[in-house]
């Protein structure tokens, strides 16, 4: 049986501390905030999304960090 994943964009992070610990070992900053619905959400500022999209573009995932750089772009 896989693992479910840890972010997918129509549902978001599925487990806020699994994401967390991923960010951590790949050394990028994140912290836990309430969004505008009053849900919790991880945080990263934009030095950190950078390092997320980069991440991807090297395991691969082009899409993941095409769209991390979309939203920056935004």
């Amino acid at each position: 049986m896989s693992q479910p994943r840890l972010y997918s964009p129509t549902t978001g992070v599925q487990d806020r501390e699994a994401f967390r610990t991923l960010l951590a070992r790949l050394g990028i900053d994140s912290s836990i905030t309430t969004d505008a619905n009053g849900e919790q959400t991880v945080a990263l500022d934009r030095a950190g999304m950078e390092q997320l999209a980069a991440w991807f573009a090297g395991q691969g995932d082009t899409a993941q960090a095409d769209a991390i750089q979309r939203a920056l772009d935004a």
